[in-house]
């Protein structure tokens, strides 16, 4: 994003003849069955981004409780209150499988062409987009998925579904791979005008691969250990390993950027996927959305009151009634603040007025004309839009998350919180001390703000006020940061920190509990449960309606429902912080 984090990067392949097929490679995973490995690069980039920004806008932004829709019609599907529509539940299946079907061909093409960069690249592209397909939907079509256009016939197919465990081995394996071949590659990069990611940089895409490796171990983890001791077991004993060793080998790679796994060792080495709103076929999902339908998200009070200071009451009409139910209501003020405002809210959010989740439709107009400006302009904040004379209620400034020019597909930082939250629960000795761990805690709040506010540097006051209440003031379970709270304090900043990565907030929610929400507000459904996956797209049971079948009675209890976890969120300690919620 070029007003929100990096300087623009000229679009070369709009001026060469290489790499110029990024329409048809985009939408038709059969039509370029001859093309380069490296003609894939760029187009599965880019649409895997285009698909994660649009399915955070329209669904974790609510569910995760960024954001909240002020729609107050009685008939509309709110995802807030846990009412799904079918086109979101489609989204993620639909575009990340299609997507995925090109990665398997570049990987056969890059075999063919005998290059090991190529051939790791195409792996990580797979396991980036299975990791997403997985985590949200569960057990899913993955050992037999993508092989339609590598066949001469394109009639019916089906295919079964795997369980995520099964999933998650390989997945770990494919990325253990691409760094193997990384390493052996002799060549430094190739064609940057088919990558606008990294330029066609073979070292930074392994460091990408290893930091996604780090958060694929860290994702099973819990489970693993809960489960298996703590060891991911292959049919291959020689593949065998420890979570905990590995994640401690990868750690000497962050700390040190040497070592066997290399990871991004800053900002730039983010993959930030470019977006021109001058050039059609490279816009954002957001270009033709109109003001007033981009208004209809604003800041939801749980995220207002963690970023800002928050006074808290409930609010009363004259006549004595609630407009909001049961809902509390915090009214920011910054003028008075008892610590510095979040440097990264202004970036997001236009307006400082947050707003409840989970209310009636009644409540949320009640709320809607209680928070009316004279000018008859409501006062919960909406999302940054990029247009002079609305700069950021905070220092005053210009953002643009509509039509941005990068959007960031992971941050440096999720490394920071990574390992320091393997260093809380105690998988890496190095990092195990408080000292240590919450240095790491700093850091990735530190560099979080960096990422999105280019007006601000780590020494900056707003910076250095606002980093230095959290880890020393503000509160997490009735209590500042220390060894029994950490691991709740480093997953809420974390969850900040995932703003606009995708569903990784959610992922993360459900993997640990973290951080703890209210999910019983007055209009909730699923039985005040945040959803734990999505639900299969319905023409799966008629498409593949016997393997479908089989998967639902597996481990669904016979219904495509979304009250069971996924593999690895199936944990004591996730089911038990998530109770909390509801409570």
């Amino acid at each position: 994003m070029k007003k929100i984090l990096i300087s623009t990067l000229a679009a070369l392949a709009m001026t060469l003849a290489s790499c110029d097929r990024f329409d048809k490679m985009s939408e038709n995973p059969y039509a370029l069955k001859t093309a380069p490995a490296q003609e894939y690069v760029h187009p599965i980039m880019f649409k895997t981004q285009y698909s994660a920004v649009t399915l955070f806008r329209n669904n974790t932004c609510l569910l995760m409780q960024y954001g909240v829709s002020r729609n107050f019609e009685a008939s509309s599907k709110v995802v807030s209150n846990y009412n799904i529509p079918e086109g979101v539940l489609d989204d993620a299946w639909t575009a990340y499988y299609l997507q995925y079907g090109n990665a398997m061909q570049m990987y056969e093409q890059a075999v063919k062409e005998k290059s090991k960069g190529l051939q790791a690249v195409a792996l990580i592209l797979r396991s980036m987009l299975m990791m997403q397909i997985t985590d949200t939907y569960g057990d899913v079509p993955f050992f037999d998925a993508g092989r339609l256009n590598l066949s001469e016939g394109i009639g019916r197919y089906t295919t079964a579904y795997d369980s995520q465990k099964d999933i998650y081995k390989e997945i770990l394996a494919m990325l253990y791979d691409a760094n193997t071949l990384l390493s052996e590659e002799t060549a430094v990069a190739f064609n940057p005008v088919c990558d606008k990611t990294f330029n066609g940089n073979y070292e930074k895409w392994r460091r990408f691969g290893n930091s996604l490796y780090a958060r694929a171990l860290l994702r099973v983890g819990m489970k693993v250990i809960a489960d298996d001791g703590g060891v991911i077991e292959f049919d291959d004993d020689t593949r065998n390993f420890s979570v905990a060793d590995r994640l401690a080998d990868l750690y000497t790679s962050f700390k040190t950027g040497t070592g066997q796994y290399p990871m991004m060792r800053s900002r730039e080495d983010r993959p930030m996927i470019h977006f021109d709103k001058e050039n059609e076929t490279e816009q954002t999902p957001f270009f033709g959305i109109t003001k007033g339908v981009w208004n209809g998200t604003v800041v939801c009070d749980a995220l207002t009151r963690r970023m800002l200071d928050g006074v808290e009451k409930i609010y009363e009409l004259p006549d004595g009634t609630r407009p909001c139910g049961d809902q509390l209501i915090y009214v920011c003020d910054i003028g008075a603040s008892a610590h510095t405002p979040d440097p990264r809210f202004g970036c997001w959010w236009r307006k400082i007025q947050g707003m409840p989740t989970q209310m009636t439709s009644e409540n949320v107009r009640n709320f809607y004309e209680t928070y009316l400006s004279k000018d008859g302009n409501f006062k919960g904040g909406p999302m940054m839009r990029g247009e002079a004379g609305e700069p950021d209620p905070i220092g005053g400034h210009i953002y643009d998350l509509k039509n941005a020019d990068y959007y960031p597909m992971m941050q440096y930082s999720e490394l920071c919180f990574l390992f320091a939250e393997a260093g809380a629960r105690g998988w890496v000795a190095e990092i195990s001390s408080l000292s240590s761990y919450k240095d790491l805690f700093k850091r990735g709040i530190v560099e979080s703000i960096l990422e999105w506010n280019p007006y601000v540097t780590e020494i900056s006051a707003e910076v250095t006020g606002y980093v230095n209440w959290v880890c020393d003031e503000e509160l997490f379970s009735g209590a500042p940061f220390g060894a029994a709270n950490a691991l709740e304090a480093i997953l809420t900043e974390k969850w900040i920190a995932s703003f606009f990565i995708g569903t990784e907030s959610w992922a993360e929610y459900r993997r640990t509990g973290f951080p703890i929400l209210k999910t019983n507000g007055p209009a909730a459904g699923n039985d005040y449960i945040l959803p734990t996956r999505m639900r299969y797209p319905s023409d799966e049971a008629y498409r593949n309606a016997v393997t479908y079948q089989e998967c639902l009675n597996r481990w669904l209890g016979g219904t495509n429902n979304m009250q069971t976890d996924v593999w690895w969120a199936d944990t004591a300690e996730s089911k038990t912080n998530r109770e909390k919620g509801r409570q």
